[in-house]
């Protein structure tokens, strides 16, 4: 097979994930658990409290999840953490307090209550100074992967390409305006799931509150059994296939990334840019041939064209909503949930990041990022009907402050 395919990392609501009974079989072990794990990390937010009827069914529904993965894999230190803070947020002083002893036990550390507002998250009163503030410095990590150590993952024919074309506009001193010592890029072997998170590690303690991020991910998407159109996991270079739980530990979780940029990412405006592969059906690929076009679907279900204004609500997970809560955030992926994300030979590029880079270079890096944005949506969704006959839809969202962004301007320092 001399190429894959890719979809964007998005998917629909998950309105019936946890309001559903869980299905895993007592044999599955960990498989279920953690994948519960990681539908309760998504659908938890500081808006979601026991005050109303509405959030204490939702919180119910939550601990009766988590008490359930608990008992299928009681080693796993994070369902307990959860357990803890879902506990604490019902008032559940026993199960609180059992939690909390089990994770002594285990020797491990709650790193966050996440019920509690993220330091992204601005008082009013600072809402306004931010948005008239100048950015000191920028900061970048880019990450391309299309070779992996599992060769159970196909093969990718443009992801290092496409990230290598991005980190070269963002050192651009007529682009991105990019510092070139602060574009840190990784790629296949480079890129583990410990080299993207010490790269993101290095941007949580170099980055400060006056500066700009740019995360940049190209490589496969894993979809949830339970979810055919959501993606909870990044592909990394070391990604192992063998099982639920190997998948957990060794790739990146959309959620926790999402968390991170929220939490831990003291720069007051961070854009995340994703054109990942939607693996699909098992992780079997769609082999296109030797054309000179192709998609990068893997059994991505097609559906009808959303609106041309449409924002990505809808087709985002709520780990991507929970960047709403915090300023200055922005989320970009190259298609929406449903739909397949096209590559072409003869561009050398996904559509989607050639037309991107080409809408940035054309404007010297100085548009706004909703200008941006709009242009990139036409041009992908133009082009990608007229070469394939398919429907492809770039998506965003933008928490407060993300829409005047501009990835090009020049630092102040």
């Amino acid at each position: 097979m001399s190429w894959a395919s890719r979809s964007a990392v998005a998917s629909l609501l998950l309105a019936a994930a946890l309001g559903a009974p869980l299905a895993w079989a007592q044999g599955d072990g960990c498989r279920g658990a953690l994948d519960a794990l990681n539908r309760v990390k998504e659908e938890i937010t500081p808006r979601l409290t026991a005050t109303t009827e509405a959030g204490k069914q939702r919180l119910t529904v939550m601990q009766s999840t988590l008490e359930r993965a608990t008992h299928a894999c009681p080693d796993f230190a994070e369902l307990w953490s959860y357990r803890l803070s879902v506990a604490q947020q019902l008032g559940l002083q026993a199960d609180a307090g059992y939690a909390k002893r089990k994770l002594d036990e285990l020797q491990y550390q709650v790193p966050f209550d996440p019920f509690k507002l993220p330091p992204a998250a601005l008082p009013p009163e600072q809402v306004a100074q931010a948005h008239n503030a100048k950015i000191k410095q920028k900061w970048a990590l880019v990450v391309g992967i299309d070779k992996f150590q599992d060769k159970r993952l196909p093969g990718l024919r443009f992801a290092v390409k496409d990230s290598t074309d991005f980190a070269n506009f963002l050192k651009d001193p007529n682009g991105g305006r990019f510092d070139p010592t602060h574009v840190i890029h990784l790629a296949n072997d480079g890129a583990t799931l410990e080299g993207i998170r010490r790269g993101l590690g290095e941007l949580r303690v170099k980055a400060q509150a006056e500066d700009l991020v740019v995360v940049y991910l190209a490589s496969h998407g894993s979809p949830r059994d339970r979810d055919p159109n959501g993606v909870s996991y990044i592909a990394t270079n070391d990604t192992n296939l063998d099982d639920a739980a190997s998948l957990y530990a060794t790739s990146l979780q959309m959620i926790d990334l999402v968390q991170q940029i929220n939490r831990e990412m003291r720069a007051q405006h961070v854009v995340l840019i994703l054109d990942t592969c939607f693996s699909g059906d098992a992780l079997t690929s769609l082999d296109a041939g030797a054309g000179s076009t192709g998609s990068r679907g893997f059994g991505a279900v097609a559906s009808s064209a959303p609106a041309p204004d449409a924002q990505a609500s809808a087709a985002f997970s709520e780990a991507f909503q929970n960047l709403k809560i915090g300023y200055g955030r922005a989320v970009i992926t190259a298609s929406r949930a449903n739909q397949v994300s096209w590559e072409s030979a003869k561009l050398e590029n996904g559509y989607f990041t050639h037309y991107l880079l080409e809408t940035l270079r054309a404007g010297h890096g100085n548009e706004s990022l909703d200008r941006v944005f709009t242009e990139v949506r036409t041009s992908v969704a133009a082009h990608v009907k007229q070469d394939n006959g398919a429907d492809q839809n770039p998506s965003y969202e933008l928490s407060e402050g993300a829409d005047s962004i501009v990835i090009g301007a020049p630092a102040a320092m």
